[in-house]
């Protein structure tokens, strides 16, 4: 059945349509494991639908022998698998977010999503362990174990910055330097996925020209390498700049004296925690560093009083030099 069910395009396509049925029902199964009420996982059996057409026509699956046809059927099913547990990774990383930033203490939320990550690094686990076993080294292989091993990392990533936030939620103290092991966690997981990346267009680029090319495929790595790789690219470089430019705009202003957060006595207007380190902008305004860094990442002026936060040519030349940090009072 299942390989005359591919015999030709019509039933390709009515295939496709059961493909779409069935990745529904399971997006929904995962949805109510995860207990999460999301958009994603109702566009789980279009996207599992639009993958395995293409998959088909990009492998020629119509147009081989009943035999190879259930060889490729099985491969392709495999990658399909793969690709969807990356969709679900997106609807427990959300999930793992809402849940950190949220500070519930629903342990069974918690649970659930927790639970989804073993089962998102369990399962890829085991289907390693199975193809690697039965099946010699090929590119399809490959493909696969890119697949399997970018979603293990992702799903570790993503446990790590949920732990950051998690034990931020139980400290007393502002966390300081949260936003920057944040950052790093993010950072270190985007590079990973960039060079995924770059090693599945390698692989597929090997495919179409030594074992089977064509227009399908060759369009298929056109998206992948714009959408994938040069986008992915440089929007990571965008927020790189935009990090370094507001940490040496933060270097430039002076930091908030003992004596002058005693005086100041105040919270952070940003953040409303208290002031246990702080920087000071010309309009004698104080923040915490990296809650103004998140600011200036977007604008350049003060948070409260709307005014430039660093001299401007006008300004400098009118005074002579820029203002100078306000000085604590001695009694």
């Amino acid at each position: 059945l299942l390989i005359e069910s591919c015999s030709n395009i019509v039933a390709l396509m009515g295939f496709t349509s059961m493909v779409s049925l069935i990745m529904y029902y399971i997006g929904q199964f995962m949805s109510i494991c995860l207990g999460a009420d999301s958009e994603e996982d109702k566009m789980i059996g279009t996207v599992s639908a639009i993958l395995f057409f293409v998959l088909a026509l990009q492998t020629g699956l119509t147009g081989l022998n009943p035999e190879e046809r259930l060889i490729r059927l099985y491969r392709n099913f495999c990658l399909l698998s793969t690709s969807v547990l990356h969709f679900v990774h997106g609807m427990v990383n959300t999930q793992l977010l809402a849940l950190s930033a949220s500070s519930s203490s629903v342990t069974s939320k918690h649970l659930r999503a927790l639970g989804m990550c073993v089962y998102l690094v369990s399962f890829p686990v085991c289907l390693l362990i199975y193809l690697w076993s039965y099946h010699t080294l090929n590119t399809w292989l490959l493909a696969v174990t890119a697949f399997c091993i970018e979603v293990i990392l992702k799903v570790i990533f993503s446990l790590l910055v949920y732990a950051l936030f998690m034990i931020d939620s139980y400290r007393q103290v502002f966390w300081e330097k949260l936003d920057d092991y944040v950052y790093y966690v993010q950072s270190t997981g985007n590079t990973m996925e960039f060079f995924f990346g770059i090693f599945l267009f390698c692989n597929g680029a090997w495919i179409m020209l030594f074992e089977s090319g064509g227009a399908i495929r060759a369009i298929m790595m056109t998206i992948h390498a714009y959408f994938n790789i040069w986008l992915q690219a440089k929007e990571g470089w965008k927020v790189f700049l935009r990090r370094r430019t507001a940490v040496n705009k933060i270097n430039l202003l002076p930091t908030a004296t003992k004596e002058q957060l005693e005086q100041h006595n105040d919270v952070c207007s940003i953040c409303y925690q208290d002031l246990q380190s702080a920087s000071i902008t010309r309009c004698k305004h104080f923040f915490h560093s990296v809650c103004l860094r998140k600011w200036l990442y977007v604008q350049d002026t003060c948070p409260l009083c709307h005014k430039n936060i660093y001299p401007t040519d006008d300004t400098t030349k009118e005074n002579g030099q820029p203002e100078q940090p306000p000085q604590p009072n001695h009694q």
